[in-house]
């Protein structure tokens, strides 16, 4: 199985649980990765039979700027959701990284990966 991904997207969001966290934009950081049988792409030097990461960032950020969800763990939901509907895409896996979170320990961020797949 072929993989496309992307590491790192900083889109800033309103995310948690905490009212603050819900007026306050605070910085996010995704990672997603989807899979798939991509060796006609790579056959026919194609984007029309690739997966295009451009599309797969804008999605990324245009659901975490659009939605306020209470956990992180919906947002990577709803950014599988997104991504498995993608032609050619079997399986992905979504990292969600809040680099600032309200704890009260010192952290570099929490986060959550989730992995879904088709059927």
């Amino acid at each position: 199985m072929d993989r496309v991904f992307i590491d790192g997207i900083k889109v800033t969001a309103t995310h948690g649980v905490l009212a603050s966290e819900k007026v306050n934009p605070q910085p996010f950081e995704i990672d997603i990765a989807v899979y798939g049988d991509f060796r006609s792409a790579g056959r026919e030097d194609s984007l029309g039979l690739a997966v295009d990461y451009s599309e797969l960032g804008d999605i990324a950020v245009q659901v975490a700027k659009s939605t306020s969800f209470n956990l992180i763990e919906a947002l990577a939901e709803a950014l599988a959701e997104r991504a498995l509907a993608l032609p050619r895409v079997f399986e992905v896996e979504v990292t969600v990284k809040k680099l600032q979170p309200p704890v009260r320990f010192s952290a570099n961020h929490v986060g959550v990966t989730i992995r879904r797949r088709n059927g």
